[in-house]
């Protein structure tokens, strides 16, 4: 990040006069260099990865003056980079998850597993590896897992077995996609992993979208019954929850 991309980003984004982008863009390097003169770290705002160190300069009264002088201006323009440093770091992290959810996909259609030779017992086992972007853990998740809870689901639909859309060319089988009911993205609040298999579930591809993008109140009755059908695993596995708890992880 840098005056330029955040000028342009105020360019498209911010519903500001042109002359007022150059202003803010500039105001930001004008606060960099005062720090000091705030008692405060000397930085460049350009380089922040949070927006945590934006609410202290706010709050700091030597700031505050020198704001109220130039007519609020500066505060204005570090409330449009506190939100520029957010869209810039979540999009990021979703490029990087969406990364990783494609990757994940495509292994899963190419590997198909036998059942059968599916070793599966519910038990805890530690939290799986991660990777941090800008200052957020991406939870790794083993592929091999997800084939096998769906192979183990016989290729079906575990909310409605007569879901049959298409059948895959790669295996042959009823088309289907592995689901994470406890979304791993949450990983951080359990002390066990996620990514067992019983927590993944067999889902058509519609009921799958359906999870991701439908309504709350469209998604429940299969949120319901996929988690009544893995209660008891998931509490071997080591994870004890709520229908209500797994509710609040899709009311975004």
């Amino acid at each position: 990040m840098n005056q330029d991309t955040f000028a342009e980003w105020l360019r498209t984004n911010a519903d500001i006069k042109s002359y007022s982008i150059g202003r803010y863009s500039k105001a930001i390097n004008t606060i960099s260099s005062e720090l000091g003169d705030y008692g405060l770290q000397k930085i460049n705002l350009f380089h922040l990865t949070d927006t945590a160190f934006i609410d202290t300069i706010l709050d700091n009264p030597e700031f505050k003056r020198k704001n109220d002088k130039g007519n609020r201006m500066y505060s204005t323009a570090l409330k449009h980079l506190k939100k520029y440093i957010d869209y810039f770091y979540d999009s990021e992290l979703q490029a990087e998850l969406l990364k990783e959810e494609l990757e994940f996909e495509k292994y899963l259609a190419k590997t198909p597993t036998d059942a059968s030779k599916a070793n599966i017992e519910d038990k805890p086992i530690d939290k799986p590896n991660h990777r941090s972007v800008n200052n957020k853990k991406v939870w790794s998740r083993n592929p091999k897992a997800a084939s096998e809870a769906v192979a183990e689901a016989d290729y079906l639909c575990e909310f409605n077995n007569q879901h049959k859309h298409f059948t895959s060319k790669f295996n042959g089988k009823n088309y289907v996609e592995a689901h994470h009911l406890i979304p791993i993205q949450y990983q951080e609040q359990f002390e066990n992993s996620l990514d067992i298999h019983a927590n993944i579930v067999s889902v058509c591809l519609v009921c799958h979208k359906k999870i991701h993008h439908g309504l709350f109140e469209d998604k429940k009755e299969v949120l319901e019954k996929l988690f009544n059908s893995r209660r008891e695993r998931l509490i071997k596995g080591g994870i004890n929850i709520s229908l209500d708890e797994l509710y609040s992880y899709y009311q975004d």
